[in-house]
């Protein structure tokens, strides 16, 4: 008998922040990488306002906005890293979670489900929410590293969008699992989600963004809160 899952975004879905915003908190805090920053925003305001425009994709702004964000990391050693995403989430992340959601992704582990976080952010930081959480299994923004040090630039694909459905489906055939995506769950926020949501059976949108939302009514699709 094929196994099922519960698939689960985390910013906006399981947090209610904006991985992004602790991020640049950390580096404020620590006052570090304040022209770095300035500069960061500067580059990346005209392309909010094309965005804001439809002059590009939401897709492709975000998928722009990830890649760029990951020159923050250029030269970090692993350590550096790993003390990085253990701050964020401590003190940003564990902050922002949705308790209900939570208790959601509880009640599929309790059912036997395969649980899988699927974000846009970086795979290194999935990796501590999800000892958090007791969730094995996650998917991520990859980022590269040569001779144990961060490059500044990512692996392709960004887990975003589109690449969201193609990451989760060479995570199961790499698995070797077997799995009835028809009975499966998928919960996120986003419009950019919709491909996501549609690869399951039982689609939610969590906490959706107004566009999100009426596709989900239009849809008949399970709406949280």
């Amino acid at each position: 008998m094929n196994s099922t899952m519960a698939l689960f975004d985390l910013d906006g879905t399981l947090c209610s922040g904006r991985l992004w915003e602790g991020f640049l908190k950390y580096y404020v805090v620590h006052r570090k990488k304040r022209a770095w920053i300035l500069a960061f925003w500067v580059e990346h305001m005209p392309l909010w306002w094309l965005k804001k425009c439809r002059l590009i994709s939401e897709e492709k702004f975000r998928s722009k906005w990830i890649e760029d964000l990951s020159s923050m990391f250029k030269e970090a050693s692993r350590e550096e890293m790993l003390q990085f995403f253990q701050w964020v989430n401590d003190n940003y992340i564990l902050r922002s979670f949705r308790g209900d959601i939570v208790d959601t992704l509880n009640q599929h582990k309790q059912s036997g489900r395969l649980i899988l976080i699927v974000s846009a952010t970086f795979s290194g930081l999935l990796e501590i929410v999800g000892q958090e959480l007791g969730i094995a299994s996650v998917i991520g923004t990859r980022l590269e590293v040569i001779d144990d040090r961060y490059t500044g630039k990512i692996v392709e694909p960004a887990c975003f969008g589109r690449n969201k459905v193609r990451l989760v489906e060479e995570f199961i055939s790499q698995n070797g699992l077997e799995i009835d995506l028809s009975s499966s769950f998928a919960y996120a926020d986003s419009v950019s989600d919709i491909p996501l949501l549609k690869l399951v059976g039982n689609p939610v949108a969590t906490y959706p963004d107004g566009k999100l939302r009426q596709f989900a009514k239009d849809s008949n699709w399970q709406i949280l809160p």
